[in-house]
């Protein structure tokens, strides 16, 4: 299912020494947390399956997801910014794996003219689906977003006709969005009061555009289900999102540790290394604390950085996601040696990505002395997304309270969405 192994650390952390070092402050963190008196524990609604699995909106979702199908949409825009788009697309590549099968999903993330412009001529003159993700709806990259592919499809489809084809997800009760959205028919999903964006992904925010791109949503929750089964315990001999949280905060605070270089092999992956560094630089980079998330892709950019990461400053640790089985893999035939290769014959991508792997992290620790974390799951499933995706945000939350901050707000966003809305004259 989900394994953590921590045998490759520099300093020699293992899991009694955790305990030992941490059980007493963890069970008080989760004991604040459960009780309500942590320090945004309202923002906790994702610990609670019934929170996030609502039977009747999961199969209101799958019946909207449905009717496109059958209504022959091809393309799919999803309109979204920071965790309502970061999860939702790392969902769907680490499930599809590349699958072309479905629609294709267009995602609009930026307001930068040439990126939209070139989107929105693929689409001129065409029948296509938006879902347009915020739950205030006045972020002002999906808001200008929205306005656009909105008219595009009103101008190609018809106003009536484009009331099928839009669902918002946003605020059950209130907001710019939800109030547009209600006044124009529009289908609409909830966002939940109780869990903010980068924990959001495993409610209607990527539950509906998975279910759109054909994937089985019922499944990633069910991922989702045994991962809080697993970890709605304290014990660090057995939880492991949490012993990952307490070598973080311990290399950071006592090791000094600036930078934590998050890794996978598969690019299909990539996007779970950018939801991880959502999770973690929002959820604790406060107080001018925590260390700095960065990731990579390797064995890709080994050849652009595996320089730095042998012999460079040595303020840095690595986590690496490894996935067991893949979806996809193929055993090299070559009966001749022309390109000096035979002695790859009969072995199988995989095993070259799990033997790079494996050379890295022996490199980087004997010799690079760089601490070595490994999370690796079973297979890059719908299960597997649903219990990682789960996995990392126990471990973010529990991290975060670690470092003595709130891991579910993001006061300094605000510093920046001030200054631009005060140079475009926007009234207060």
């Amino acid at each position: 299912m989900l394994s953590f192994n921590l045998e490759n650390n520099v300093e020699k952390i293992d899991t009694k020494w955790i305990e030992k070092k941490y059980q007493k402050e963890v069970d008080k963190i989760w004991n604040d947390v459960v009780n309500k008196t942590a320090a945004g524990s309202n923002m906790t609604g994702w610990l609670n399956l019934k929170e996030i699995y609502c039977p009747e909106e999961v199969q209101a979702m799958k019946a909207k997801a449905n009717e496109w199908t059958k209504a022959g949409i091809k393309d799919i825009v999803v309109i979204g910014i920071g965790g309502s788009y970061i999860g939702v697309k790392a969902a769907i590549d680490m499930i599809k794996c590349g699958d072309e099968t479905g629609p294709r999903m267009i995602y609009v993330h930026n307001m930068n003219s040439n990126y939209m412009l070139s989107i929105m001529q693929k689409l001129e003159g065409k029948k296509f689906g938006i879902i347009v993700i915020s739950k205030s709806g006045t972020t002002l990259e999906p808001a200008i977003g929205f306005r656009l592919f909105r008219n595009l499809l009103e101008k190609n489809v018809g106003s009536d006709n484009s009331k099928k084809l839009i669902v918002a997800v946003t605020d059950e009760q209130k907001g710019t969005l939800h109030d547009f959205a209600k006044a124009k028919g529009y289908t609409m999903f909830r966002i939940p009061n109780t869990i903010g964006g980068r924990y959001s992904t495993l409610t209607p925010v990527g539950l509906f555009a998975m279910a759109s791109s054909g994937i089985d949503i019922e499944k990633v929750l069910n991922g989702a289900k045994h991962a809080i089964n697993d970890l709605n315990n304290t014990s660090l001999s057995q939880n492991t999102a949490y012993q990952y949280a307490c070598c973080r905060h311990y290399l950071h605070t006592s090791k000094h540790i600036q930078v934590e270089n998050f890794i996978t092999y598969d690019p299909f992956m990539y996007m779970i290394c950018q939801q991880w560094q959502q999770l973690f630089g929002e959820s604790e980079g406060k107080d001018f604390k925590a260390m700095y998330p960065t990731y990579s892709l390797f064995t890709t950019d080994l050849h652009a950085l595996g320089q730095y990461l042998q012999q460079g400053t040595r303020n840095f640790m690595e986590t690496t996601l490894m996935v067991k089985k893949p979806n996809k893999d193929m055993k090299l035939v070559i009966e001749d040696n022309d390109d000096g290769l035979k002695y790859l014959n009969g072995k199988t991508l995989d095993s070259l990505t799990k033997k790079a792997f494996e050379g890295t992290i022996k490199a980087h620790t004997e010799k690079g002395k760089v601490n070595n974390f490994i999370i690796e799951i079973s297979e890059a499933d719908e299960f597997h997304y649903g219990y990682l995706f789960m996995w990392l945000s126990y471990a973010a939350m529990m991290s975060g309270y670690l470092l003595k901050i709130n891991p579910f707000n993001q006061p300094g966003v605000e510093d920046y969405k001030s200054n631009m809305f005060a140079l475009l004259g926007r009234n207060k």
